[in-house]
């Protein structure tokens, strides 16, 4: 079976294609996470307190780091690792 390929056009340039994927995935991308723990942690540390948390929060931040690299967009233009490493 031959799957058929899509091509999608981002725009003209780098520079479009870049803006439409800050503004459309790697912003939705990062929000979604960011809400994603806000709601986990506070749960965490009242369950487990603050030191299970602090090795709960390093293990997550490296989890979505090697996440972020697998799946977001790492050229120096556009560095999406080093966002979701400041929690942009």
């Amino acid at each position: 079976m031959v799957m058929p390929r899509i091509v999608v056009n981002l725009g003209s340039g780098n520079e479009d294609k870049l803006k439409i994927y800050v503004d459309n995935f790697e912003k939705a991308y990062i929000d979604s996470a960011s809400q994603y723990y806000m709601t986990q942690a506070p749960e965490y540390l009242a369950t487990h307190g603050v030191k299970d948390y602090m090795v709960y929060a390093h293990s997550k931040l490296i989890d979505e780091e090697e996440r972020a690299r697998k799946y977001l967009e790492t050229s120096q233009d556009c560095d999406s690792v080093s966002k979701v490493s400041a929690g942009q």
